[in-house]
């Protein structure tokens, strides 16, 4: 059997196997709030696996190759971010957001501010950033399909119908599920590529191939070490997909450790996936970004291959439902149910999901056919978002003297920032995080000009939790 038969006929199990997990998960989301939380249910090893999953598929292996080929051991940053993206979300936010019982922070704005334009805000561009997310994880896709010398187009719709479809059937809990099964694949296929490459030399390889300069982890421009990981680590404390994985946990202290521990993997990847990747460069420099592809395909087991590259693209599938989930969760939750039909049926509420996932779906493929690397495509959908949510989210969370009118401010100044950066109408330093200062500022100044309401919610963290205890 030729490697490419072998491919596709390990796809169709990967995908029945996916199917059959995701039917599994019905019971799970029976009820929109089921669809949105897994209903409550995930375990320990269903956050790690998830937390893991988001970036593994895409931004860590295919992300980390393609960057390894040029920056050599630098490349590992955005690997490193997404581990340490797991422990600021572990210690700053998710027994916050399990002790309030939040499905996204539309629930917490509600509390702290007045109106609704946070709300709105928030539930607004949050689809846009999940659109860039889905769209990053697609892009991961392409690099697979041209080394088949498949048309990428032809193979990012393919794969967003396949995941669209999965999705409905599926909810959080089977995103979650066939996390577990993808990434468990996805470390002992890694695994047996790495012994691989010591078994054939590759470190001597790579060490001959590549100047000095290239094993110094801090061999980076500060701008693009900025991209990788301010970035990933600030959006982790307003990302929708990591408050619903904290909310779907069983226990308080299992949303802490699973996220906590999913630094480990995401560390030891870190290391293991720069070197893969610049075994691949110095092999095969003529395939730049898809030398991790034509790596697989000449230096493993064919079995191995073909495991590796459908593990991994359904890892992009699932990291993808989760962000569609998400999607679900700012449109129909916060936007329809909270504000234009209070008492939406399941049946609206299913409708609207579908009409909202086909949306997005079709959104992600046109940002993954606009763009050719994955991190890039990541870093601006985190920018958006940490430009016009993070200071209000945070701001009310730390100081109780921070306003409605504080919150506006800072919101539409950060946003106004970052997308003048990004058209290029302005230059800004490290423009993946710089909007955030300037929303600071407004956020101080509007906030001390304005007057401190009373209807609005001004408890911090320690406050709200001790308010969530006496509800218990």
């Amino acid at each position: 059997m030729d490697l490419y038969t072998l491919i596709i006929l390990t796809f169709v199990i990967f995908m029945v196997i996916n199917v059959v997990i995701g039917l599994r998960g019905r019971s799970h989301a029976s009820t929109t709030k089921d669809f949105l939380t897994a209903s409550g249910q995930s375990g320990f090893w269903f956050i790690i696996a998830s937390a893991v999953g988001a970036s593994i598929g895409s931004g860590v292996v295919i992300g980390t190759t393609q960057y390894a080929v040029s920056l050599g051991v630098a490349g590992a940053w955005y690997a490193i971010a997404c581990g340490l993206a797991c422990v600021v979300h572990a210690f700053c936010m998710t027994r916050f957001i399990y002790r309030n019982k939040l499905v996204s922070f539309s629930d917490y704005f509600k509390r702290r501010y007045s109106g609704n334009f946070i709300v709105l805000l928030y539930s607004g561009i949050g689809p846009f950033a999940c659109a860039a997310s889905m769209g990053g994880q697609l892009v991961a896709s392409k690099a697979i399909f041209s080394a088949f010398g498949i048309d990428p187009v032809i193979g990012l719709v393919i794969t967003a119908a396949v995941m669209l479809v999965y999705t409905m059937f599926a909810g959080l809990w089977g995103s979650y599920a066939t996390a577990v099964f993808q990434v468990g694949v996805i470390i002992v296929g890694v695994l047996v590529v790495g012994v691989s490459m010591l078994t054939q030399g590759g470190l001597d390889v790579v060490h001959s191939y590549y100047p000095a300069e290239k094993f110094d982890l801090f061999n980076i421009t500060p701008e693009l070490w900025m991209m990788f990981v301010g970035p990933m680590v600030l959006s982790v404390l307003v990302d929708q997909t990591s408050v619903q994985r904290a909310a779907s946990a069983k226990t308080e202290n299992t949303a802490f450790w699973g996220h906590l521990l999913s630094c480990v993997p995401m560390f030891l990847f870190a290391i293991l996936m720069v070197y893969i990747g610049m075994w691949g460069g110095a092999e095969f420099p003529e395939a730049g970004t898809s030398a991790f592809v034509v790596l697989l395909m000449n230096k493993v087991p064919p079995l191995v291959c073909a495991i590796m590259i459908c593990a991994i693209l359904a890892a992009i599938m699932s990291t993808a439902s989760g962000a569609l989930v998400a999607t679900d969760a700012l449109v129909v939750h916060d936007l329809y149910c909270g504000f234009i039909n209070k008492n939406a049926s399941e049946a609206q509420q299913k409708r609207l999901n579908l009409a909202v996932n086909v949306i997005v779906s079709i959104a992600a493929v046109i940002c993954a056919a606009i763009f050719e690397n994955v991190i890039d495509l990541l870093s601006v959908g985190y920018t958006i978002m940490l430009a016009g949510t993070l200071v209000p989210l945070v701001g009310g969370i730390i100081w109780k003297r921070g306003t409605t009118k504080g919150a506006a401010a800072a919101a539409a100044v950060g946003m106004g920032t970052a997308l003048l950066s990004i058209f290029g109408v302005i230059t800004v330093p490290f423009s993946s995080v710089f909007p955030v200062v300037p929303g600071i500022i407004a956020y101080v100044i509007v906030s001390l000009c304005t007057k401190h309401s009373p209807t609005e919610n001004t408890a911090k963290v320690a406050e709200v939790v001790a308010s969530a205890k006496e509800e218990k």
